[in-house]
């Protein structure tokens, strides 16, 4: 074991986006698409977070009535 300090590069960062829309492995989250919340205007941008808790409150202010889905992705 190192005795270095870990870096932020060190560690494998994760991300998670929080909707209601069903994807599947592989599927592309783009901009340029309908937004999830709100007026659901065209998006310029892709909301993840690199927290669970701001995943799941992306969840609740998802559009739509299906279930609520929390994914991890890559940006």
């Amino acid at each position: 074991m190192s005795s270095e300090p870990m870096t932020a590069s060190d560690k494998p960062r994760q991300f998670y986006h929080g909707t209601r829309a069903d994807l599947k492995p592989g599927d592309l989250i783009e901009a340029g698409y309908s937004s999830n919340y709100g007026a659901r205007k065209q998006a310029a941008w892709v909301y993840l977070s690199g927290t669970l808790d701001a995943a799941i409150w992306g969840t609740e202010l998802a559009a739509g009535d299906g279930r609520e889905r929390i994914y991890i992705v890559e940006p």
